[in-house]
């Protein structure tokens, strides 16, 4: 069995970080395996702290874990602090684990910081150049290349940019625009779209069950484009059976 890596932030509610990266992974067929860099306290409408894990208890949780078991790829969620960002290069080169998806969780819903900005500045220089794979929404996107989206041209000269920084594959996903959902990927010759629909209201955890669901893709052999349009139709079907558990955004739904 292929396995998968995630690294990131946990969520209470199971709607996103790698509470749901591993529900991912397992519906999708790949052993998930977690390293946590910081807790959150936070509900479908709030987010009200982080904790972040001290550095000696996230180097640890890297060395006991891949001295043991290697993962055929890994997964970035919610890093926030400098040394976590740090550690997942480290490592990354150390295990020379070769499809590293970075997910580049800058700040949530709500609007909590949840990247730091000199962890902000590891991730462009060190962690990008060593992935496999981007994963950007337009906020994140915007932040990192500073380039503004209004409009699908703007998308594709993100897109272009995040390429440039370093990684093999660039992908935005346009989530925020108010009609059709269209994904971007940019493998450094051809780009490739795939439109999907724009469901109403809010939803938690849409970033982080798609680049887990990339990642589970890439793991099991499919090429990106394959793996783009895999990773849409997946999180789509959670879209359309997104459950509404608690006073704020409705939770992706795996039953």
């Amino acid at each position: 069995m292929k396995v998968a890596l995630t690294i990131g932030g946990s969520d209470p509610t199971s709607g996103a970080g790698v509470q749901m990266d591993l529900k991912v992974f397992h519906a999708l067929g790949v052993y998930g395996t977690s390293i946590i860099t910081s807790v959150t306290s936070q509900s479908t409408y709030e987010f009200t702290s982080v904790y972040p894990l001290p550095e000696k208890i996230i180097v640890n949780q890297f060395e006991t874990l891949l001295r043991d078991i290697k993962p055929q790829g890994a997964k970035t969620g919610m890093l926030y602090s400098k040394y976590a960002a740090e550690c997942v290069a480290e490592y990354i080169k150390k295990y020379k684990i070769k499809n590293l998806v970075i997910d580049p969780v800058i700040t949530s819903t709500t609007g909590k910081k949840l990247l730091l900005d000199e962890a902000q500045q590891i991730l462009k220089t060190e962690l990008i150049p060593l992935s496999r794979a981007v994963t950007a929404n337009i906020p994140e996107v915007e932040i990192l290349t500073e380039v503004r989206i209004k409009n699908i041209d703007d998308m594709y000269e993100a897109t272009e940019k995040l390429y440039r920084m370093g990684t093999k594959l660039a992908i935005v996903k346009g989530g925020h625009f108010n009609d059709k959902v269209p994904d971007l990927l940019f493998d450094g010759k051809e780009f490739f779209m795939v439109e999907g629909e724009k469901y109403s209201g809010e939803f938690h955890g849409t970033g982080c069950a798609f680049s887990s669901a990339f990642l589970s893709f890439l793991c099991k052999g499919y090429k990106p484009y394959e793996a783009l349009k895999a990773s849409k139709n997946f999180v789509s079907e959670l879209l359309r059976k997104a459950l509404k558990l608690g006073k704020g955004m409705k939770i992706l739904n795996f039953t």
